[in-house]
């Protein structure tokens, strides 16, 4: 599996909106949950981090 990764200073809270934010649940295959995990380590950020970020771009692009 290849993922294009964001640029880390791109999600860090410069474009989140006024509102408060929101905890979800989800379930993720375990191969998607292992690139994730390796990609929070190289990145040093927390997996929870790196999902939102992710999860954000994706959202606004």
């Amino acid at each position: 599996m290849s993922l294009a990764y964001a640029n880390p200073s791109d999600c860090r809270g410069e474009s989140r909106s006024s509102r408060a934010s929101k905890r979800i649940t989800i379930t993720i295959p375990y191969s998607t949950f292992r690139d994730l995990e390796s990609r929070s380590l190289e990145e040093g950020r927390s997996l929870s981090n790196l999902a939102a970020c992710l999860l954000e771009r994706a959202l606004t692009t």
